[in-house]
């Protein structure tokens, strides 16, 4: 039984960001873009590449795309040196 609730508990602590909702995620990666321009963390010009992505992720979301809008997400974050998680 022990091992049975360890387990449980270790596939719910390493569940990725593919868990959160698409719509969740994009709007978690806008809110850390607009922080890491507002910083100067990041160029106006790589928020506004990622933004673009992110809206595009946006309408593969709304459209019921799950899959496709996450994997733009990724792609996004990898492309521009974010981690995805």
């Amino acid at each position: 039984m022990r091992f049975l609730i360890c387990f449980a508990l270790l596939a719910v602590s390493s569940s990725s960001a593919f868990a959160a909702s698409c719509s969740e995620r994009i709007a978690f990666v806008q809110r850390v873009i607009d922080d890491d321009v507002k910083t100067g963390f990041a160029d106006k010009k790589v928020h506004d590449a990622m933004s673009k992505d992110l809206a595009d992720a946006g309408q593969a979301c709304r459209a019921g795309d799950d899959a496709k809008a996450q994997a733009l997400i990724s792609s996004t974050q990898r492309r521009h040196g974010y981690p995805v998680r």
